[in-house]
């Protein structure tokens, strides 16, 4: 039996795929357990395991953690995966974002594959409540002391801060997208997005635009990995934003 945690965001994955792990050790006290990674990776290992039994147990539960980070592995693997999901023991594997050849036979086998991406929203009015709009507006405008105004409320009022970079970045794209469309339909909005975009557009740069939108994936990316407060961060970005172009 198979399971694959498996995308970009390799923190939530490896949250979901020790979670089970842990579960199964718990709920299957006498399997036998073993752990394989790039630096231990043998395809013997896992060839041994497919049909073997531990000497006191009835099964293995086996964690491969990211063994593609092994070029052999990573050429490998592929071929192991319908075995591992007809094994009568359990294999958890965890990666991050999968090449196409592994993608096609984690989807083909296995018993449950969970696929971990940045949750950034594709609608930037999707949030209820008019500070949404608000928010929208005054990154539009480029008002600093609006945009953070805004963000405090929304803030306070406790909305996460992943969910207003997805509001901001969905108005950021929607002025790029409309810098140099002539209508909503070229620009691929809706007519009420695509007045607010064009107007908002033109108090940016195109090189503006494309660096505000840059630098929220950054943002994104960094708060989920850690590396940077989402809420002082986004912030400080709302507070930059309000010189107009010269």
């Amino acid at each position: 039996m198979l399971y694959v945690f498996h995308g970009s965001e390799i923190r939530e994955s490896g949250e979901k795929a020790r979670a089970l792990v842990n579960s199964l050790r718990t709920k299957k006290p006498d399997a036998a357990y073993e752990k394989i990674d790039a630096d231990s990776w043998n395809p013997s290992m896992i060839e041994g395991h497919l049909g073997g039994q531990g000497l006191f147990s009835n099964k293995y539960i086996v964690f491969v953690d990211r063994v593609t980070e092994n070029a052999e592995a990573k050429e490998k693997l592929p071929d192991l995966i319908p075995a591992m999901q007809e094994s009568d023991n359990i294999f958890i594997v965890l990666e991050g974002k999968l090449n196409a050849e592994l993608k096609k036979a984690v989807t083909k086998s296995a018993e449950k594959a969970v696929e971990s991406e940045p949750k950034v929203k594709n609608n930037f009015f999707a949030d209820s409540g008019p500070n949404v709009f608000a928010l929208a507006d005054a990154l539009g405008n480029r008002d600093a002391f609006k945009a953070w105004s805004v963000y405090r409320q929304v803030i306070d009022g406790g909305t996460e801060p992943e969910n207003i970079l997805g509001t901001l970045f969905w108005q950021a794209k929607s002025m790029v997208l409309a810098t140099d469309a002539k209508s909503a339909a070229e620009a691929g909005v809706s007519p009420f997005v695509f007045t607010k975009a064009k107007k908002g557009s033109a108090n940016y740069s195109k090189d503006e635009l494309n660096r505000l939108t840059s630098d929220l994936v950054t943002l994104y990316h960094d708060g989920h990995r850690g590396k940077r407060d989402l809420e002082l961060a986004t912030e400080r970005l709302l507070l930059n934003c309000g010189k107009p172009v010269l």
